[in-house]
């Protein structure tokens, strides 16, 4: 099939957007922030990825609800411009999916969802106690991305990463062993993934 994606990202016979399944697996973002009170917010994003190594920088795409509602953690990072990224292993797949509920504004979902938060070093958000690695950022920049066909405001947050916590379990060989990790992944519609096969490849000199 072919189609315009300024004319509608659901074309029939399709009953999702189909860009969610071809580009992925997505890494999730268990994204903490605060607002200028201190009050907690937790919520998971999948259009999340690593920018640069050294200086490490992150993006993650706070898109907004509904056309004029942005969401609570894109709110909150303009106040208070720091956030931390949690990164989500199986285990922790039906907690994190509980966050994303849309909570009203000012719901601790760290609180709401049992989810137990740990204190950072160089930002004010928590991060999950439990999980097994979290990137403490500053935000870099914000960008706002064109109205997409749903009339729902789409935004870019690139991150500085200024401390990273690991988990000593996941540590293999002087090495972050992917397999410990356990990672969870995005997929399409409301699919998810875990790792499958691992091999390496040495790059040709």
């Amino acid at each position: 099939m072919f189609f315009r994606t300024r004319d509608g990202m659901r074309p029939a016979p399709l009953t999702h957007n189909p860009f969610n399944a071809l580009v992925g697996p997505r890494p999730i973002a268990w994204v903490s922030t605060v607002d200028v009170d201190g009050t907690a917010n937790l919520a998971p994003f999948s259009y999340f990825n690593a920018v640069s190594a050294d200086p490490p920088f992150v993006m993650f795409a706070p898109n907004a609800k509904g056309p004029g509602a942005a969401k609570d953690s894109y709110a909150n990072l303009l106040a208070v411009p720091e956030f931390v990224v949690s990164l989500v292993s199986r285990a922790q797949a039906e907690q994190m999916n509980a966050s994303s509920k849309a909570y009203a504004h000012g719901v601790d979902e760290f609180a709401r969802c049992g989810v137990t938060p740990a204190p950072c070093h160089t930002v004010r958000p928590p991060r999950v106690a439990a999980s097994l690695a979290a990137l403490e950022c500053h935000v870099y920049e914000v960008v706002t991305l064109p109205v997409g066909s749903d009339q729902r405001a789409s935004h870019v947050v690139i991150g500085e990463v200024t401390a990273i916590h690991i988990d000593d379990s996941v540590i293999e060989n002087g090495q972050v062993s992917e397999r410990r990790l356990d990672p969870l992944a995005r997929l399409g519609a409301f699919n998810y993934g875990t790792l499958g096969e691992i091999f390496a490849i040495a790059r040709p000199e």
